[in-house]
C-alpha cells in the first residue's frame, strides 16, 4: 500500500529541486544579460516565462498584493504619448513589465531558504567568472585604472560583489541548508568579498558597513522586551529625528566644507562628476516638471543637454549613460509621476522594515533589510533598482515582498488568489 505522507513528500522535494534549478538559472542568465546581452536575455524571458505560465494562478495573486511594482511599467509604456522616442518607452516599458511578472512570480511561490541557496549558488558562478576577467577602464574624470571585470564599472562590480555576499550570509543562515550549500555559501562569500575589496569603492565599502551595522541593531532592536506602544513611539521619534536632519543639512550645507573635506580624503568633490550632471538634469526637469520627456528619451543626439553631460563626462554621443541618481534620471524621463512611483516603492520596503522591528525580525532579515538598505543607499548615486533584466531590480523587489511577509509560505490564507 502507498503511503500518501511519502507520496506528499517526494512531490515537496521534487518542487523544491525543479525551484532550485529554476531560481539558478534565472540568477545566472539575468547576471549574465548584463555581461553577454540577448541570448542570456532570451533564456531568462524563455526559462520564468514558462515558471510564470505553470504557476499562473500564483503568479495572479502575487501580482495583486504588489500592484505597486507595475507602475513604474505602466507610466512608461504611457510614456509613448508625450516621450521624444515613443518605441524606446514603450520598448523599456514593456520590458520592465515582464521582468516584473517574472520576478514577483518566483519570490512568490519558492520557499526562502531554497531562493538563498539557488541565489547563492548562481551568484558563486559569476563571481568565479568574474575572477578571470582581467579587463579593466581608465575613469576618465580622475585618470584612475580599475578592475571591472565583466561588469564594465566597478561600481557595478563592487555592487554585485556586495548583493553576492549578502546572499551567500543568507544561505549559511537558512537553517534547512545542507553542508554543500554552506559550503558553497561561504565559498561565495570570500571570492564576493575579495571582488568587492578589489573594485576600491570608497562609497559602496562605507554604505555596506553602515548598513550591515544597522540591520544588526534592527535586530536587537525588535527583539528587545519593550511593549508594542513604546516601540511604535520610539519608531516615531526616530522618524522625526531623520526629517529634521534631512531639512537641516539641506537648509544649512556648505559646499566649501564639503569641498575642504573631499579634498582631505583624497577625493573629487564632484563625486565623478555627478554633481555636474545633476545639474544639467535639474535643468530638464524645470522644463518638464509634470510628464518628463519620456522614458528612454533623454539620451539622444539632439537633445542639447545629453551633448553636454557626454562631452564633460568624456564619452561618446550616443552612448548609454544615466544621471548616476535614481530619483533625478527617473524625474527628467518621468516627470513627477513616475518618481512618486519610486517613492512608493521604497516607502513600502520601510513600511515593511518598521512592521518587522514592531514585531520582532528572524535572522534572515537581517540579510533581508541589508539588502534593501544597500540598494535605497545606491539610488542617490547610481541608477539602480528600476531596469529591466537587472540583478538590482530583483534583489529590491525580492527584499521588498520577503521584509513586507508576502510571499506564499508567508501568509497563503491571506495572500492566495481563489479563482473560480
Amino acid at each position: 500500500m502507498i503511503n500518501k505522507v511519502d507520496v506528499y513528500s517526494d512531490k515537496k522535494n521534487h518542487k523544491d529541486q525543479v525551484d532550485y534549478i529554476v531560481v539558478f538559472l534565472i540568477l545566472l542568465f539575468l547576471a549574465g544579460a548584463g555581461m553577454f546581452g540577448f541570448y542570456s536575455t532570451l533564456m531568462f524571458l524563455i526559462v520564468g516565462g514558462i515558471y510564470t505560465g505553470l504557476n499562473f494562478k500564483y503568479a495572479l495573486a502575487t501580482y495583486k498584493n504588489n500592484w505597486f511594482m507595475f507602475l513604474f511599467g505602466l507610466i512608461s509604456v504611457f510614456s509613448v504619448f508625450w516621450a521624444e522616442a515613443p518605441l524606446a518607452a514603450l520598448r523599456n516599458g514593456v520590458q520592465f513589465l515582464l521582468t516584473i511578472g517574472i520576478f514577483l512570480t518566483v519570490i512568490y511561490c519558492v520557499k526562502l531558504n531554497i531562493l538563498f541557496k539557488a541565489i547563492s549558488a548562481a551568484m558563486l558562478a559569476v563571481m568565479v567568472l568574474n575572477v578571470t576577467s582581467s579587463q579593466t577602464v581608465e575613469i576618465s574624470y580622475t585618470g584612475e585604472v580599475v578592475k571591472v571585470g565583466y561588469f564594465g564599472s566597478k561600481n557595478s562590480m563592487a555592487m554585485v560583489a556586495g548583493f553576492a555576499l549578502l546572499s551567500s550570509i543568507g544561505a549559511v543562515l537558512c537553517s534547512k541548508a545542507s553542508l554543500l550549500s554552506r559550503f558553497l555559501a561561504v565559498t561565495c562569500i570570500v571570492i564576493s568579498l575579495a571582488t568587492f575589496l578589489q573594485a576600491r569603492s570608497l562609497g559602496s565599502t562605507i554604505s555596506l558597513g553602515f548598513v550591515l551595522a544597522i540591520s544588526g541593531l534592527l535586530f536587537f532592536y525588535s527583539r528587545a522586551n519593550l511593549l508594542t506602544e513604546t516601540k511604535v513611539n520610539i519608531n516615531f521619534l526616530v522618524f522625526i529625528f531623520i526629517f529634521i536632519f534631512i531639512f537641516v543639512f539641506i537648509v544649512f550645507f556648505d559646499y566649501s566644507v564639503y569641498e575642504s573635506f573631499m579634498y582631505s580624503l583624497g577625493k573629487d568633490p564632484t563625486i565623478t562628476g555627478r554633481t555636474d550632471i545633476w545639474g544639467i538634469g535639474f535643468e530638464s526637469i524645470k522644463e518638464n516638471p509634470i510628464l518628463g520627456v519620456g522614458q528612454s528619451s533623454y539620451w539622444n543626439i539632439n537633445n542639447i543637454g545629453a551633448l553636454e553631460i557626454w562631452e564633460l563626462m568624456h564619452k561618446e554621443e550616443g552612448s548609454p549613460f544615466g544621471f548616476h541618481n535614481l530619483y533625478i534620471h527617473t524625474y527628467v524621463e518621468l516627470g513627477l509621476l513616475g518618481f512618486l512611483t519610486v517613492l512608493l516603492f521604497f516607502i513600502k520596503g520601510f513600511l515593511g522594515i518598521n512592521k518587522c522591528s514592531l514585531k520582532g525580525m528572524r535572522y534572515i532579515d537581517i540579510v533581508l533589510v541589508s539588502l534593501f538598505l544597500i540598494i535605497f543607499s545606491k539610488t542617490f548615486f547610481e541608477t539602480v533598482g528600476f531596469s529591466p533584466f537587472s540583478l538590482s531590480t530583483f534583489f529590491l523587489c525580492f527584499s521588498v515582498v520577503h521584509i513586507r511577509r508576502f510571499s506564499f509560505y508567508d501568509k497563503p490564507a491571506y495572500i492566495k488568489l481563489r479563482l473560480n
